[in-house]
C-alpha cells in the first residue's frame, strides 16, 4: 500500500557546477535556497532588496538592478523616527539617512555588477497580493507599519505579472543572453490574506510561471509548493506557525535539489565541502590536566 506520492525528481537541460555565478530574489523561502548553496561554497548572491513577496515588486527590483528603472527618492519616506524604503524590505531602514543611502545603494551597485555575471538566476513567489501606495501612485515592497489608510490591497493577475517581467527579460536578451531562470512558487501559506485568497493567490502565481516559461526561453520550474503539498502532505514538516516550512522539510527539499541540478562530479565535490564544513564547525573538547 502506497501513503504518500513522490514527486519525480525534476530534472532540467542543464547542470549546474561550482564555478558558476548564482542569484538569488524574492520571499524568505529563497533565502533557504540560497544559504545551501552559499554553504557549500557555491558563488551566490541574495536578495539585495531584502525579502521580496509580490511578482510586481520582485520585476521592479530586477528593473532597478538592470538599469531598466533608477532609485530616486520618490521611493523613501521619513516615518516613525527612521528611513524607509517602499521598495525595500525593513532591514534598510535607518534613523541616519546617510547611512540609509549607503547601505541600498552599495547593495545595488554590487547587485548591478553581479546580475551582469549572473548564470542562473533564482526567483521565489510568494504571494499575488500586493498593497498600492495611494499618494505615491507605487507598487510597495513593505509597508513599514505605515498606517493602512495609505495603502489599496489587491491582487496581481496573470497579465500584471507577465507585464512587469517583460524589460527584465528584454534586458537579458541583450546583456546576458545565456542566463538562465529557475522559477519557484514558496509553500509558504500567507494566511492572513484568507485560506481560500491564499489558494487563489498561489494559483495565479503558478498561472503567470506558466505564461512565462511559454514567453521566453530558458525559463523553468522547480516544484518547491508541489514539494510540500503534494508529497510531504503534513504538518510535521511545517514550522510552529504551520505556515512555514519546517528544517525538516527544508532538509528534504535541499536532496531533491541535489538530485536536480548537479551531475555526479559535482555532487562527489559537495559532499567533500559538507565534511569539511562539520569538521570546521566541530569544536575539540579541551582537557585540563590536574595540578599535582
Amino acid at each position: 500500500m502506497k501513503f504518500r506520492t513522490i514527486i519525480p525528481v525534476p530534472l532540467y537541460p542543464f547542470k549546474i557546477s561550482l564555478k558558476n555565478h548564482l542569484f538569488f530574489m524574492g520571499s524568505c523561502f529563497s533565502e533557504h535556497f540560497a544559504h545551501f548553496f552559499q554553504e557549500r561554497r557555491f558563488k551566490a548572491n541574495d536578495n539585495p532588496f531584502g525579502i521580496l513577496f509580490n511578482p510586481l515588486s520582485i520585476a521592479f527590483a530586477l528593473d532597478l538592478m538592470t538599469g531598466n528603472r533608477v532609485l530616486s527618492e520618490h521611493f523613501f519616506q521619513y516615518f516613525d523616527g527612521k528611513w524607509i524604503s517602499f521598495v525595500h524590505h525593513g532591514k534598510f531602514s535607518h534613523p541616519d539617512k546617510e547611512v540609509f543611502l549607503s547601505n541600498i545603494h552599495h547593495e545595488l551597485s554590487e547587485a548591478q555588477e553581479s546580475i551582469q555575471q549572473t548564470d542562473y538566476l533564482f526567483i521565489t513567489l510568494g504571494t499575488s497580493y500586493y498593497y498600492f501606495h495611494r499618494e505615491k501612485q507605487m507598487v510597495v515592497a513593505n509597508c513599514h507599519k505605515v498606517p493602512a489608510a495609505a495603502f489599496e490591497k489587491k491582487c496581481a493577475n496573470i497579465q500584471q505579472i507577465t507585464e512587469a517581467f517583460k524589460p527584465f527579460f528584454a534586458w537579458r536578451n541583450l546583456s546576458n543572453p545565456s542566463l538562465k531562470i529557475i522559477f519557484t512558487v514558496s509553500p509558504v501559506r500567507h494566511l492572513a490574506d484568507g485560506f481560500h485568497e491564499n489558494q487563489l493567490s498561489k494559483s495565479i502565481l503558478h498561472l503567470a510561471v506558466k505564461e512565462l516559461m511559454e514567453q521566453y526561453k530558458d525559463v523553468y520550474y522547480f516544484p518547491s509548493y508541489e514539494i510540500f503539498n503534494d508529497d510531504l502532505r503534513d504538518y510535521r514538516f511545517y514550522d510552529k506557525d504551520l505556515c512555514h516550512p519546517s528544517p525538516q522539510g527544508i532538509e528534504y527539499v535541499e536532496e531533491i535539489v541535489l538530485q536536480s541540478f548537479f551531475d555526479e562530479p559535482t555532487v562527489q565535490q559537495i559532499k567533500i565541502i559538507e565534511k569539511e564544513n562539520k569538521q570546521l564547525q566541530h569544536r575539540p573538547l579541551l582537557i585540563v590536566e590536574e595540578k599535582k
